[in-house]
């Protein structure tokens, strides 16, 4: 049994997943399909194609009978059964309806909907605070998020107010995305100053220290000093870290590496 405080990682055997402490000594067995990271106590898990949740202790807490099922965030987990989204608490109680095409974590107390190819915002309580009328839209950073309407681009607040774009939009962690004369990613600060110079291929924002680089078609990671701490060895990067891990592409597998690069599998 695992001590609920410690950390515990998506370990990959094979074709079969289950959770490992740091240091690689598997604490819940390999029996899944796939796994998420633990978050907020609890991992989803798959089995027979379906979505579950365990807690630390490997107990199912919650059911396999979601088609879907995204990290619990603020209390909340979007899950989709019958082509349709909807959202359950920690205790397995569907409390939001489901009514969407697609849905995203809450973040702030709202949520990315999706509802007849539109996007739109909702608070916990399933209402739709800003209604899904937009061809395309951001998560909300500093109170602003990006949209998209008939074409034109915009900002709106929390409110759904259109706003002036904010001087910091492309800043992430004090750096953004900057190109040369010939496409080549770098990074700039604020003044606009280059602090990592333009030799990568593609790249990706910054989030928690570190971002996403590719060269040769090939994915690793550089931090904040534009120091290549994770070599560009992988095929694809999945998603940016989130509590210290990231899920990468490996041939044809998926694995979890941590800031310092392990790799949390073996084939």
């Amino acid at each position: 049994m695992s001590d609920t405080n410690e950390q515990l990682i998506p370990y990959r055997k094979q074709e079969s997943w289950g959770f490992c402490t740091p240091d690689k000594k598997i604490v819940i067995a390999c029996t899944y399909e796939n796994t998420n990271p633990f978050s907020e106590g609890l991992a989803e898990v798959r089995n027979n194609d379906k979505s579950g949740y365990i807690d630390k202790a490997g107990t199912l807490v919650i059911p396999y009978k979601y088609d879907y099922g995204s990290l619990f965030k603020e209390g909340l987990a979007a899950v989709e059964k019958f082509g349709k989204y909807g959202y359950i608490d920690q205790t397995g109680k569907e409390v939001i309806p489901f009514l969407f095409t697609d849905a995203e974590d809450f973040i702030d107390g709202l949520a990315i909907v999706e509802q007849k190819d539109k996007w739109g915002f909702i608070d916990k309580t399933g209402k739709l605070v800003i209604p899904c009328k937009y061809d395309l839209v951001t998560e909300f950073k500093n109170g602003v998020a990006f949209v998209e309407l008939n074409g034109k681009n915009k900002y709106i607040d929390k409110k759904g107010n259109f706003v002036p774009e904010p001087a910091d939009q492309d800043l992430y962690e004090g750096l953004a995305l900057a190109y040369d004369d010939t496409d080549k990613v770098g990074y700039v600060n604020a003044d606009n100053k280059m602090i990592i110079p333009c030799v990568y291929d593609d790249g990706m924002d910054f989030n928690e220290g570190m971002a996403a680089v590719c060269q040769k078609g090939k994915w690793g990671f550089v931090n904040l000093k534009g120091e290549q701490v994770i070599p560009c060895i992988y095929e694809d990067f999945i998603d940016d870290f989130q509590d210290g891990l990231a899920l990468m592409q490996i041939g044809e597998d998926f694995g979890f590496i941590d800031k310092k690069g392990t790799e949390y599998w073996e084939d």
